[in-house]
């Protein structure tokens, strides 16, 4: 290849990779449906249910505007207990899962302990098990008169004084910090493995202990990321909703999210003005503290990884890795082992703390056609809604990483809003929407509103699994296409959406793991025609048949557990026909290349780092 060939190709590949995009998506024009798509699923359920917190009527009724929900709520001393108690719930829950999660991750990162390798799986699992799972086994683990751990107590001690409550403040805390310290160990795990051991070194040879380290370097350069993982977790300490209603509501223990649900549910007629405005200080609250984890982590940098002397040696901490590994295996025990086991003893019992072992909970359910139609419309509903989701979310993300113009920032605050919502709310929004909106009234109730709720509180998930696949697919592939004669859609179609399908699969299984487990939006849109698992398995738990409830959900578990094993191979066997496929690019384009194509050198380049950086991990 000639001196002037090759000017010609590095000049033709800057011309490709810096000049604006011709696809889809590039114009303020092209982004106006994805916005108007955005601010109707989004934003209008919290306009409307900011416009119901005025109203004094239930939705569809006619009513008269006044401020009279408010004067009621924030008279109401029980209000300002409820808030005092979220407020503790959320702290102390997440001060603890992050002092949790970052002994683990010390553990995991820098050091030698034994059976460190089983945390990151353990909390992948953690994470995967919807809330519901651990609101009812750990409501029977810790039941004060039958659950394993008393009974065993008992036995041992011959006392009649339960060791462990789980219907009190202390076990709500418990479970809360179980399930929040697997989200932050997998957020700091990244941060702590990238600290670079040259910095530890330094502060030692200058006559640092160890524990003074990690508390004077350590902990100074990763107080960003623990900073955002905190108020992240307080988000979600403030939206929690099972745990609590689970565990919270028998012991007269309020939170936010359950008092909305009370205001409609347990006063007649329902109080929809007053779950509204509580709704609207919950909506102001969880908003303030995401803006506050945004300013923090923008604002603030650190390096933590350096030139050539980077290390990442692991620390010999002597015995006190035995220490580790006992804190290690009481946190599987308790946090998996044990609430596993008891949901399945629980399931084989007649009634939950007596009887025989039996399958009469399993052929109760079976033989009963609301139990096997919850099924069926919580598998449809997942499957369906979770595709749903993923294509919202597959057209917003490449709608934002393809836009210049401001109206990206728009969509990508549209799709993150229902993450700053808890799902009571937004369910509560969704009511207001579709009942108050003329032509929709029809749709309340059934189980397309429902998918619709479960939907629009899964696009934010779906987005964030999404973006670094797409982020990471060179421009010039699209490019390429375009030069070829596709149009714009084929390019998309043709070629972007191969490259991701392994993550969208992977994205789509994971959103219909939430949905399935998500109790929050059906509590409120569900009814008995159309149930869902959860809401099912809470109607069971409130008429006292536990070990149904637990029999239910275990058959709902041992349908994931077979969808994941599914998904494995299938997204296996997607990879490798992808990798296929870019193999056959590559020689092909090289080929064209050879006869003189300027746009080649790049799109080699291009499609060999999407083969090296997109393979999926189990």
């Amino acid at each position: 290849m000639t001196d002037e060939k090759s000017a010609l190709f590095q000049g033709r590949a800057q011309w490709l990779r810096f000049r604006p995009s011709t696809g889809v998506f590039t114009t303020g024009r092209s982004m106006l449906i994805p916005i108007l798509v955005g601010i109707f699923l989004f934003a209008l359920p919290i306009i409307m249910l900011g416009i119901g917190a005025f109203r004094n009527a239930p939705p569809g009724l006619p009513a008269e505007w006044s401020f009279d929900a408010f004067g009621r709520t924030f008279s109401d001393p029980n209000t300002y207990k409820t808030f005092g108690i979220s407020v503790f719930i959320a702290v102390v829950s997440s001060v603890l899962s992050v002092a949790l999660a970052l002994i683990l991750v010390f553990l995991v990162a820098r050091t030698t302990t034994p059976l460190r390798r089983f945390v990151t799986p353990v909390m992948v699992l953690v994470i995967a098990l919807p809330p519901l799972f651990y609101a009812m086994s750990w409501g029977m683990l810790g039941n004060p008169h039958v659950g394993m751990i008393n009974t065993l107590w008992f036995q041992l001690t011959g006392l009649d004084t339960p060791i462990v409550n789980s219907y009190s403040l202390t076990g709500l805390i418990a479970a809360m910090v179980i399930k929040g310290s697997g989200f932050c160990y997998m957020l700091l795990l990244g941060p702590f493995r990238a600290i670079d051991r040259s910095i530890e070194e330094a502060a030692q040879m200058s006559g640092a202990g160890r524990l003074r380290t990690i508390i004077g370097i350590d902990l100074a350069v990763l107080m960003p990321a623990i900073t955002g993982v905190v108020i992240l977790n307080l988000v979600i300490g403030f939206e929690a909703f099972d745990l609590p209603l689970f565990l919270g509501t028998p012991a007269n223990i309020d939170v936010f999210s359950t008092q909305i649900y009370s205001f409609i549910t347990d006063v007649t007629p329902a109080d929809y003005g007053g779950a509204s405005s509580l709704s609207l200080v919950l909506v102001v609250l969880v908003g303030a503290l995401v803006w506050l984890q945004q300013v923090i982590l923008g604002r603030r940098r650190y390096t933590t990884v350096s030139g050539k002397s980077y290390n990442t040696t692991p620390w010999n901490i002597g015995g006190w890795r035995w220490v580790g590994t006992a804190l290690i295996v009481v946190y599987v025990v308790v946090g998996v082992i044990l609430p596993l086991l008891q949901l399945v003893l629980g399931s084989f019992q007649p009634f939950f703390g007596g009887g025989k072992y039996s399958t009469i909970n399993y052929e109760k359910l079976f033989n009963n056609p609301a139990t096997m139609q919850a099924l069926g419309t919580t598998i449809l509903i997942a499957i369906i809604g979770g595709a749903v989701a993923m294509a919202i979310a597959f057209i917003a993300v490449y709608a934002i990483t393809h836009n210049e113009t401001w109206l990206r920032r728009v969509l990508d605050g549209l799709t993150w809003l229902p993450f700053t919502v808890p799902g009571i709310v937004l369910a509560l929004g969704l009511s207001w929407t579709y009942v108050t909106i003329p032509g929709l009234r029809e749709l309340y109730g059934t189980v397309f509103l429902v998918a619709l709720g479960l939907i629009v509180a899964a696009v934010p998930i779906a987005t964030r699994a999404l973006q670094p696949a797409l982020i990471q697919i060179n421009r010039e592939l699209e490019d390429a296409s375009r030069i070829s004669g596709a149009r714009p859609i084929r390019v998309v179609m043709g070629t972007v959406l191969p490259l991701v399908m392994p993550t969208f699969l992977a994205g789509w299984f994971v959103v219909a793991i939430v949905i399935s487990g998500n109790l929050t939006i059906p509590v409120l849109l569900s009814n008995v025609k159309s149930p869902t698992v959860p809401f099912l398995v809470y109607q069971l738990t409130t008429m006292s048949q536990t070990s149904q409830a637990a029999a239910l959900l275990v058959v709902e578990l041992g349908i994931l557990f077979f969808g994941t094993l599914v998904l494995y191979f299938v997204q296996r066997l997607v990879w490798s026909r992808t990798r296929r496929r870019l193999k056959a690019t590559i020689a092909a384009t090289t080929a064209r290349a050879d006869v003189g194509d300027a746009s080649e050198p790049s799109l080699v380049s291009a499609v060999a780092g999407v083969e090296a950086g997109m393979e999926p991990r189990p």
